[in-house]
Order: structure tokens, then sequence, then C-alpha cells
């Protein structure tokens, strides 16, 4: 027999919260595809009506699935599915500028290629898939002033993102990849880690960004994560300091 929302929550004998089974509940739509990245959800009435619960049990559901990134409130408009948490923000792939004050500079991205590779370490153990599953690779140039400032080698579960390399440079370059991934894939971006260093470039590297072989570069490792704060993406960049710097902006 078919049971209704609010006998699913309400059921006796349940060891959870009702609030955190509504949580799983909302989650599960959202995860499903039920309520799409962007989109808005139904208003706490309409959610507490079709659940019949308490309005304070739905604000704190609600409230849990906001701190996790699924779902972000705008003032007066009402309750959102999350988006990719750079796009949330205006943020760009990388904001350089020469010095604090300074315009941003003006990227301009070329896709170097997309290819299936491999599984290897450490991608696969920081992506949590077997050792023997193959990835895409997405190999970037972001230049500034058509002058090479960031070279940036992408790797994600080809599971995950099945014909992943059919998509169009163009609009890989029109677009951020994270938009894409949203779009195509239902999967918006929740956070990123990121570990910074530097290294001497090796030829390959240098050539591609037209400097010296063992000239200093920025390197920046990075993971980005989607929902149940699963990671999707392994990245390295390398970037000239010569000219730009990374900005960071933290309140």
């Amino acid at each position: 027999m078919h049971q209704s929302n609010n006998e699913i929550l309400q059921r006796k004998g349940a060891p959870l919260p009702v609030y955190y089974r509504l949580q799983e509940a909302l989650r599960g739509k959202i995860e499903d595809g039920q309520w799409k990245p962007g989109e808005a959800i139904p208003s706490e009435r309409l959610i507490t009506e079709e659940y019949k619960i308490s309005i304070g049990t739905v604000k704190k559901a609600l409230g849990n699935l906001v701190d996790e990134g699924y779902l972000y409130r705008m003032q007066g408009k009402g309750t959102f599915v999350g988006r990719s948490i750079l796009r949330q923000k205006s943020l760009r792939y990388y904001r350089l500028v020469t010095e604090f004050g300074n315009d941003m500079a003006d990227l301009e991205v070329r896709i170097l290629g997309i290819r299936e590779v491999k599984g290897f370490v450490p991608a696969n153990r920081f992506l949590r898939i077997d050792a023997d599953q193959p990835l895409f690779e997405m190999k970037r140039l972001f230049s500034s002033d058509e002058k090479p400032v960031v070279y940036a080698v992408s790797y994600i579960p080809k599971s995950m993102f099945m014909d992943f390399e059919k998509t169009s440079a163009s609009r890989l370059e029109n677009s951020t990849f994270y938009e894409v991934i949203e779009k195509d894939y239902g999967l918006p971006t929740i956070k990123n880690q990121e570990l910074f260093g530097a290294a001497p470039a090796d030829a390959k590297t240098a050539g591609v960004l037209k400097i010296g072989k063992g000239e200093p570069v920025l390197t920046i490792e990075m993971l980005s994560y989607t929902y149940r704060n699963v990671p999707y993406e392994y990245r390295w960049s390398y970037c000239v300091t010569s000219r730009h710097r990374i900005f960071a902006e933290i309140r």
C-alpha cells in the first residue's frame, strides 16, 4: 500500500527525529533531480501542509540543507536549490591582479584537449574511486592580453560524466566548467579545497606557459565537491606570477 508523506515521516518506532527524516526526504528530491539547481522549492507553508508537520520542523530541516549547500535563500524571493558556489558568489576560476585595488585581469580560456586516461594515484584515491577506473583528462590554458598565465589539468571520473569528451571546446571556453557540469549532469559544486605551493616549471609546462624551463610557478592542487561531500574533480594548476598574483578575499 502506498504511504503518504506524512505516514513516512510520522511512522511509529522510527529512530530518527522527524526533522531529520524530512531533511533526507527533501535531499532525495534534489539528488534525484525532482528539484533542479536554481529552481525555487515550495514554500515552508506548502511543505508543512504536504507533510502535515509543524512549521518549526520544516524550518529546521531547510536550515540544515542550507548549511550543507543543498539550498540557498534569497531575501524576499524564497528558497532555491543550490547552484555551484563559485557561480553564486560571482567568482571566476582565477582572480588575478597586479596589486591591491586594481581591476582583475580578464582571462581567455582555451581548451587544449579532452581525452580518456587510465586511473592513477593520487587522483583516483582523492576522488574515492577504484584504482582501475578510467578518468577524463581536460587541459586548459588561461591567458590575459594574449599571454599565458595559468595552465590547468583536471581529472574527473568517467563513470560520473559519461560522454563528457563529446562536450564542445567552444562551449567550455564560453561558459565555466562548473556551469556545464551543473547543467548537463545536475551536479552543482558545493565546495572546493586547494593546496598552494611552488615548483620549477618542467619542460612541458614551460612550453605551454611560454616561460623558461625551471622558472618558478605557483602550483594549486584542488578538489571540487558536489552533493554529500563527494569529490568529482581533481586538478593541478600552474600559474605564472611574474605579471599577476592570485587575489583572494575572506569575509
